[in-house]
């Protein structure tokens, strides 16, 4: 059973790096600001993902740890023949993972607690 904790760890992180991620793009940030923070964002979802789909048996986040990896291998070829539209999968991507957390957390919020939330 996933703990309460874990995902408002998890959502918390993920917001704190989508709202910086938004203000950089609202303020029209150039250079590497904004490349980090989708990176940072990226390597947490696939933490979270592989943490999830690991320790808890969580089968929902498979189809994320496979679209990062083939999202990982293939943007470099990618960028090379579509430009910087290759990213606009990822960003899509990266948007759903952020969304399916929002809904897995409120989910967990409704739930009874367990003895060991405690």
């Amino acid at each position: 059973m996933i703990s309460r904790t874990r995902m408002k760890k998890d959502l918390a992180g993920q917001a704190v790096i989508v709202t910086g991620l938004a203000v950089t793009g609202i303020c029209g940030f150039p250079g590497v600001l904004p490349v980090a923070l989708a990176g940072a964002l990226g390597l947490w979802q696939g933490a979270s993902a592989l943490q999830l789909a690991l320790a808890y048996e969580y089968r929902e986040r498979y189809p994320f740890l496979w679209f990062f990896l083939g999202m990982g291998l293939a943007l470099p070829l990618g960028i090379w023949w579509m430009g910087n539209w290759a990213v606009l999968p990822v960003a899509i991507g990266l948007a759903a993972y952020f969304a399916i957390t929002i809904r897995d957390t409120l989910y967990v919020m409704k739930r009874p607690r367990s003895f060991w939330d405690l």
